[in-house]
């Protein structure tokens, strides 16, 4: 049964209304005048996301919370989790845009290519859904033909609209996610998947599904390292077996992120893992409370802590062996 509305009375607040609200919470504020430009900077309520990590029923957010954080928890330390999550959107921003130009380039050439008598392909009934084909004027061509290499195709070509090569690279990543779902043929989808070596759809489409909205929150300043997708991710050649929180999980998003960008350069995803793995030692640095907080979330493991496991589970596998043999 739906809980009973109630009316909303909470006011604004000043910054010494929010400190002492911060106290009353338990974060230790040493220097008022340093947490008071916290405050400005980044905003209560902002900040507030941050401090979820550090309260002592996390990760319960309903009725069970208590807004009460762990004893010795500093303003310093929510704010560190502020930066090193600001951190983790403008390294994988960067990242994620290689793998979307990826999928995007895959997707024009194969589809062009297959079907080059029609150069708008993408609203070609025998292509795509009729469905995509009456939303495309409005959800995503309206904005597209602003653009001006767009105009300068329709101030000298006829036709409604300029071919896939040009329209497709000003749709958004959204567009493309919706154009792949609405193509016809399975075929067709396992053309521009097995581009990346998944070879079921339904996958790959939670893959895409996956990369969106992590790219969306990255660009839209939302908080990532504690993130819930919308819907699970399918277990596929990126995630072969998920735990039982990780399929709708930042962790297993990342998954997808590392394996996709695989695909399109071993190089970089090492180079995304190595600013990772910097990114997450600063963090421990300035606030090792939280580490564990951080890496069950995430699943980054600082490099050499990385090695260690392997060594070590390397080490008990030969135990085991040995142990079997000896039986």
């Amino acid at each position: 049964m739906p809980r009973r509305k109630i009316p909303y009375t909470k006011r604004a607040t000043t910054l010494d209304e929010q400190l002492g609200k911060l106290r009353r919470h338990g974060v230790i504020i040493s220097d008022e005048s340093k947490a008071k430009e916290y405050l400005a900077d980044i905003g209560y309520y902002r900040l507030g996301f941050y401090l979820y990590p550090f309260e002592q029923t996390y990760p319960h957010l309903d009725h069970r919370r208590q807004h009460l954080v762990n004893p010795g928890t500093r303003i310093e330390d929510v704010v560190a989790l502020y930066y090193f999550d600001m951190d983790l959107r403008n390294i994988l921003n960067k990242y994620l845009s290689r793998i979307e130009v990826a999928i995007r380039t895959t997707i024009i050439y194969e589809l062009s290519n297959k079907y080059n008598s029609n150069p708008t392909w993408f609203v070609d009934p025998n292509v795509v859904s009729s469905d995509f084909i009456r939303k495309f004027p409005n959800e995503a061509y309206r904005s597209i033909k602003n653009k001006l290499p767009i105009q300068r195709h329709h101030a000298k070509y006829l036709g409604q609209y300029a071919p896939a090569w040009k329209t497709m690279e000003f749709m958004t990543f959204g567009n493309l996610e919706v154009l792949y779902d609405s193509l016809i043929w399975d075929r067709d989808k396992s053309l521009i998947s097995s581009h990346f070596r998944e070879f079921a759809i339904e996958t790959f489409k939670s893959y895409l599904t996956a990369i969106r909205e992590v790219r969306n929150a990255c660009a839209h300043g939302n908080v990532v390292f504690g993130m819930t997708l919308s819907k699970g991710i399918r277990a596929g050649q990126a995630c072969p077996s998920f735990s039982a929180n990780e399929q709708q999980s930042f962790k297993g998003a990342l998954r997808v992120v590392d394996y996709m960008l695989r695909q399109v350069s071993v190089n970089r995803a090492n180079d995304m893992w190595n600013e990772l793995w910097s990114a997450t030692s600063r963090l421990y640095k300035k606030t090792p409370t939280i580490r564990t907080v951080i890496e069950s979330q995430t699943g980054i493991i600082p490099q050499k802590n990385r090695c260690f496991l392997h060594l070590l589970r390397s080490l008990l596998k030969k135990i085991v062996k040995f142990v079997r043999k000896k039986r």
